[in-house]
């Protein structure tokens, strides 16, 4: 009973994001009809953001009519001092564990880093950091809240709880993909954001990039099981940050070099994730599971 709650709960949220992709599409593509032309925020980037602030703002009434509004079960565990210091711990501990592969990448040459001038090390820099981390303390807290937070709850059976880290991570992977792309048409009518929307869940498994669908889902594993064991998710938060700030700081300082016979390891979707990164995140995810088993 438990278990099958747990799923209904997954496709609930799955069909409340989707929901309000649908109003936002349609409330900024009507707001955007009364401009001459497009302001600098492209249409398809507010319905985006219009899509996470409306899943925001009705997220509370929702859990507390659901009757799951419960911060412990929620994973917000900790008193509040402990869960930012978890979350610190997170962050700079996937710093260190995502620093081998970047090397690596280095090391491999399909993303060479730039040579670093100390001239730019200067305000520009700090901000562009400052926002790059805010960022992804962002991302993370919004994802983790809903794909480990909602999702995942507490330790069940073995099988329903597989289950359940499968499905939500498959669900975090393919959420990567839904992007509409750029929209440039002046000609803006009531639903042209809803038929953008419509194309890309009807061409959804054309534009995935599976090598990079891979690296996500089994990132999502290991995010689950973190959940899982830590029963919060003050360290997923981090975790996921962490890898998010390193990734965005690496790309920001290096360049892909497509001349190398090794340019098929990374995936067309960011030129980051792909077959190596797959690689690593298994690694550490096995090496987390041994930890696991040897400490009970």
């Amino acid at each position: 009973m438990y278990y099958n709650g747990i799923m209904r709960r997954i496709l609930f949220f799955t069909i409340y994001i989707l929901f309000f992709a649908v109003i936002s599409s349609l409330l900024f593509t009507i707001l955007y009809m009364q401009f001459d032309e497009q302001p600098m925020l492209a249409l398809n980037k507010a319905i985006k953001y219009g899509t996470i602030l409306l899943c925001g703002i009705f997220i509370v009434p929702v859990l507390k009519y659901l009757n799951i509004y419960n911060r412990k079960v929620l994973g917000y565990s900790e008193p509040r001092i402990f869960f930012v210091l978890n979350t610190i711990k997170g962050f700079f501990l996937s710093i260190l564990l995502l620093t081998p592969l970047i090397i690596f990448y280095d090391y491999l040459g399909v993303r060479n880093i730039n040579d670093i001038d100390l001239s730019i090390l200067n305000k520009t820099f700090f901000y562009i950091v400052i926002y790059t981390l805010f960022i992804s303390f962002i991302i993370s807290i919004i994802e983790e809240s809903y794909f480990r937070g909602i999702m995942i709850q507490k330790k069940i059976n073995l099988i329903p709880i597989i289950s359940t880290i499968i499905f939500s991570s498959l669900i975090y992977s393919l959420f990567h993909f839904i992007k509409i792309p750029l929209i440039i048409d002046e000609n803006i009518v009531w639903n042209t954001g809803l038929i953008e929307l419509s194309n890309v869940f009807i061409n959804l498994f054309r534009v995935i990039s599976y090598d990079a669908a891979i690296t996500l889902f089994v990132f999502g594993i290991l995010l689950a099981l973190i959940r899982l064991r830590y029963q919060t998710i003050s360290y997923c938060i981090g975790f996921h940050a962490g890898f998010i700030f390193m990734i965005k700081i690496f790309k920001q300082n290096s360049s892909v070099n497509y001349e190398t016979s090794y340019s098929f390891y990374l995936s067309s979707y960011d030129q980051f994730t792909g077959s190596i990164a797959t690689i690593w995140i298994m690694l550490i995810l096995i090496i987390y599971l041994i930890y696991i088993y040897k400490v009970r």
